[in-house]
């Protein structure tokens, strides 16, 4: 009798500190655990975002975001990453100023129903 209390109390237990880690994994659960070895070509890479071991993860590294949507981990040390991530900001930054050049101009002569 006291062994198969003991048994119960040792499966609750084990429940409960499954179910608290699976809790606290969960927030890291997207983090990059490893980088790539391979070249990554700038022509697939769409945007990129940093990973931070102060956020939960267990390593630094820069996530490349392709244009089919997939994640590639890369070292943030490595000079080739840090110039592939030189150029999506120059692209970024020359495609919000054609917007901007794009945008019509709000100087317009008002419309008729604007002035009565």
């Amino acid at each position: 009798m006291a062994l198969h209390l003991l048994l119960m109390l040792f499966v609750l237990a084990a429940t409960l500190l499954t179910d608290q880690a699976q809790g606290i994994s969960s927030s890291a659960s997207d983090c990059c655990l490893n980088y790539s070895r391979r070249a990554i070509p700038s022509r697939l890479v769409k945007s990129y975002n940093i990973q931070e071991t102060a956020l939960g993860c267990a390593i630094s590294a820069v996530v490349f975001i392709t244009k089919k949507d997939k994640k590639i981990c890369a070292s943030p040390d490595n000079p080739t990453v840090q110039r592939l991530m030189k150029n999506l900001d120059k692209k970024v930054k020359s495609d919000n100023k054609n917007k901007k050049q794009e945008q019509p101009s709000h100087s317009r002569a008002r419309s008729k129903r604007q002035k009565q």
